[in-house]
C-alpha cells in the first residue's frame, strides 16, 4: 500500500511503486471537458456534465437537456468508456458543481448554468442502478446555501444519519439566498464565501452548523474530501490572499463542526505550493488515510499523510498526469496493496484518460508510462522500479 509521507526512520524502508498508464482510449471516448467531477461507485466511474464544447450558453433548452441527459461511465477493470442515457430531469447547474456519493446514490449540488451569472443551489441525486435523476432540493433564493459554483461537498454520517456537507464557493451577491449567520462574504458583485451547510437526507432539511476553531476564509476551487464517517479534509483553494496551501481538518457533530488549520511550517519540511483548480482523492492504507493531490496551476503530484501531518512530492511524473487543472480524479482500491487513480479532462492540452497505479512495496519509487500500449520506465526515486507491468 501507499506509504506514509516521511515515515519515521524505523519504517523508512517501506516505499511506493508508482505506475502511470496514460493511454489513448480505444473505442468510444467522452468529449473534452473541464469543471466536472467523476465519482467511483463499485467497479465503475461516473462522469457527468462539465464545461464542454458546443454546450449551449442558455438557462435551458432541448439541446442542453439532451447533452446533460447522458452519463459517461468508465469501466475501471477494462479501461473502456461507455455513454448511457439517463431518465428524469438533470440539474441545470452543469459547470463547477459539487459531488459526493453514498452507496449507490451520487449527489450533485449547485453549479453554474453557463449563461450570465446564473448559479444554482439545487441538490439532486443520481441512482447508478436505475440511472434516474431526482431533485431533492430546488434552486431558491429563500433558504439554504447561496446559489453558487466552485464549492465542494462531502458525505458524513453522524449517529447513524447521513448528511451532505457543502462549504465555500462563489456566487452573485445580489438576488441570492439569505446570508448565513457567522459566515463571511467577499464584498464584490460576484463573491466567495465560507458558508458551512449540511443537508440531512432523512428530513430533507438544510442546517447551519456552529463553527468552532480555525474556520477557513471565503474560499473557492478547493477540494473537500471525506476522511471517515465524521471528518473531512479541505485543501488549497482561491482566497482573497491568493491561492492557499493550508490544510483544514474538519470534525463534525450533528450541530457543529470544529476546524483545525495546518500551515506550512517552513524550513526543510516538504509542503506544496498554494493552488486551486486541483483534484484530490483519499487513499486508505494500513498506516492510515492519505490525501493524494494532482494538478492545479502548479502541475505537480503530492501525497499527504493525514495522521502524521506530512507531505511528500512524487517527482518526474509525466505531464499527461500532472499538467491539468479543473480536471476530475477518482480512485479504485484494486487490492489491499494497490490503488488505481483515474484522471480525465481539464483546461490544458492533456485531457484524455490517464491511470496511475500506486503499490505499497519494499522497493524504490518507479513509474511506468504506457502510451498506446508502448511502455517505458522512468526512475522516480530509489532503484529497482517494477518492470513487468502489463497495461
Amino acid at each position: 500500500m501507499l506509504p506514509a509521507s516521511g515515515l519515521p526512520a524505523s519504517r523508512n524502508h517501506r516505499r511506493t511503486s508508482v505506475l502511470v498508464m496514460a493511454t489513448k482510449a480505444k473505442g468510444y471516448r467522452p468529449v473534452e471537458r473541464s469543471y466536472h467531477s467523476s465519482v467511483q461507485v463499485g467497479n465503475y466511474m461516473y462522469m457527468w456534465g462539465g464545461d464542454q464544447r458546443n454546450l449551449p450558453a442558455v438557462h435551458n433548452n432541448e439541446e442542453k437537456k439532451s447533452m446533460c441527459s447522458v452519463m459517461e461511465v468508465y469501466h475501471l477493470l477494462t479501461g473502456r468508456w461507455e455513454q448511457k442515457p439517463t431518465t428524469g430531469n438533470p440539474p441545470l447547474g452543469v459547470v463547477g458543481y459539487a459531488t459526493a456519493a453514498i452507496e449507490t446514490e451520487i449527489f450533485y449540488f449547485g453549479g453554474w448554468c453557463r449563461h450570465d451569472n446564473c448559479n444554482h443551489n439545487s441538490l439532486y441525486s443520481f441512482n447508478v442502478d436505475t440511472f434516474n435523476w431526482k431533485e431533492l432540493s430546488p434552486t431558491t433564493p429563500h433558504h439554504g446555501p447561496m446559489m453558487k459554483w466552485r464549492c465542494d461537498m462531502a458525505a458524513v454520517q453522524i449517529n447513524g444519519e447521513n448528511y451532505l456537507v457543502v462549504i465555500g464557493g462563489t456566487g452573485p451577491s445580489f438576488n441570492n439566498a439569505p446570508k448565513q449567520p457567522g459566515a463571511q462574504y467577499q464584498k464584490c458583485q460576484y463573491s466567495s464565501n465560507n458558508e458551512v451547510h449540511v443537508y440531512k437526507l432523512s428530513s430533507g432539511q438544510w442546517i447551519s452548523l456552529t463553527v468552532t476553531g480555525d474556520r477557513p476564509p471565503p474560499i473557492s476551487i478547493f477540494t473537500l474530501t471525506s476522511i471517515n464517517c465524521s471528518s473531512a479534509i479541505l485543501f488549497g483553494g482561491k482566497t482573497a490572499n491568493g491561492r492557499s496551501n493550508n490544510v483544514y481538518i474538519l470534525n463534525f457533530t450533528d450541530t457543529s463542526v470544529d476546524c483545525s488549520k495546518l500551515s506550512n511550517p517552513r524550513g526543510s519540511v516538504q509542503w506544496p505550493k498554494g493552488r486551486s483548480a486541483h483534484s484530490s482523492v483519499l487513499i486508505n492504507t494500513s498506516s492510515g488515510p492519505h490525501l493524494l493531490v494532482v494538478g492545479g496551476m502548479t502541475y505537480d503530484f503530492w501525497i499527504f499523510d493525514i495522521i502524521n501531518k506530512l507531505w511528500k512530492q512524487l517527482l518526474n511524473m509525466p505531464k499527461n498526469v500532472t499538467n491539468r487543472y479543473n480536471h476530475s480524479l477518482s480512485v479504485l482500491n484494486v487490492t489491499p496493496a494497490t490503488n488505481w487513480i483515474i484522471i480525465f479532462g481539464g483546461l490544458t492540452s492533456y485531457n484524455d484518460t490517464a491511470v496511475v497505479e500506486l503499490r505499497r512495496a519494499f522497493i524504490g519509487l518507479g513509474v511506468v508510462y504506457n502510451h498506446d500500449r508502448q511502455t517505458s520506465i522512468k526512475e522516480l526515486e530509489g532503484s529497482d522500479p517494477y518492470k513487468n507491468i502489463t497495461g
